[in-house]
């Protein structure tokens, strides 16, 4: 392969990841020093050093492309395809990895906060889209939580070579939990959000049980006595007990 590039891949010792000039992607084996592909692959690799500072006079970022997603390579078809930043992330997904539909539900942005992975259900859990304008809230409509069985989702995409759709299931949380817009897991075998509020209702950091009822407990509401503005994100810092959230204006 004419100009290939060598990134490390730990994994296979004996095995090179090749970039092509136009930054595609292939895994090869080390043969006196050349590139030897043994296919083309999805993946594209960006360094992000070409690509830290692009100085104030890159137009791109205030054009309508900027919603079509970052393709520095100018890869076509364009996005979305996965891009490789940093090439240990191959040990992860494996070097064929590719993206393929499993729901979809194009008039309602259900899928847009709080992703959360709990592997002893195999099951991920997200919220809709806290306040915009297809998530479909407001001072009288909570944002949806809800469900998706990864096991299912194997299980359809190995009877077909495209997308899927498979069907999600929504949780019926206390009221008291309303607009959640960040999460992580596990903390204490429960899933951790954090709510916007609306209404009268303030926003919270929350336990919620992954398993039915689905049983909310409250952990925080106020500062010393203040309301929060707008709950955002929340981390748990590994081997501790300690959260990081964010309260932006």
């Amino acid at each position: 392969m004419e100009g290939c590039k060598r990134l490390p891949d730990p994994g296979a010792p004996k095995s090179v990841i090749a970039q092509d000039k136009s930054g595609n992607i292939s895994r090869g084996v080390k043969d006196e020093g050349r590139c030897l592909p043994k296919s083309h692959l999805a993946p594209v690799y960006i360094n992000p050093l070409e690509y830290n500072v692009v100085s104030a006079d890159y137009a791109q970022w205030r054009t309508n492309e900027s919603f079509v997603g970052f393709n520095p390579t100018n890869t076509t078809p364009g996005p979305p395809f996965i891009q490789v930043i940093d090439p240990s992330s191959l040990d992860i997904t494996g070097p064929n990895a590719t993206i393929r539909l499993v729901v979809s539900n194009p008039g309602f942005a259900f899928a847009h906060e709080a992703p959360i992975y709990v592997p002893d259900l195999d099951v991920v859990f997200f919220s809709s889209n806290d306040g915009g304008p297809l998530g479909y809230n407001g001072w009288y409509n909570n944002s949806v939580v809800s469900m998706l069985n990864m096991t299912e989702i194997d299980n359809a995409l190995a009877a077909t070579t495209g997308g899927v759709n498979v069907q999600i299931q929504t949780l019926n949380l206390s009221d008291t939990a309303q607009m959640v817009n960040g999460g992580t897991s596990p903390y204490m075998g429960n899933l951790l959000f954090v709510t916007s509020g609306c209404a009268l209702l303030p926003p919270l950091v929350v336990l919620v049980n992954p398993s039915p009822p689905f049983n909310t407990t409250v952990l925080l509401d106020n500062f010393y006595g203040r309301q929060f503005n707008s709950l955002n994100d929340i981390k748990i810092l590994p081997g501790t007990d300690i959260m990081f959230f964010t309260d932006p204006t």
